[in-house]
């Protein structure tokens, strides 16, 4: 039953590093976000065919279980992620406002 999620997984991040690839090239994601994705995507497909690669990097941070180490950093990259979404709203209501107040004062 493993081999099945493993397969259906690893099909799923190949989605979905070409659907990165898609946006990268419709210029809707930095080169850097591109990387970023890839990345994880491929990661994540390593920790599913490989779990015991969890448990080896999460003994090296003193961690003591890998599924632990795997929810401590996506929590981590969520919250990162949510930080920068939040910045971004902020930076965008700003230029609304001023295009909003220029064009009511003209």
């Amino acid at each position: 039953m493993i081999i099945l999620f493993q397969t259906l997984f690893s099909l799923f991040a190949l989605f979905a590093i070409i659907s990165v690839l898609g946006k990268k090239r419709s210029g809707l994601l930095s080169t850097g976000g591109t990387v970023f994705w890839i990345l994880f995507w491929l990661l994540a497909v390593v920790f599913v065919w490989w779990p015991s690669s969890t448990v080896i990097l999460a003994n090296f941070f003193g961690i003591g279980r890998g599924s632990d180490l795997v929810l401590y950093v996506s929590l981590a990259v969520v919250f990162y992620l949510l930080f920068k979404i939040s910045v971004k709203l902020e930076s965008l209501n700003r230029d609304l406002t001023k295009v909003t107040r220029d064009k009511t004062l003209k």
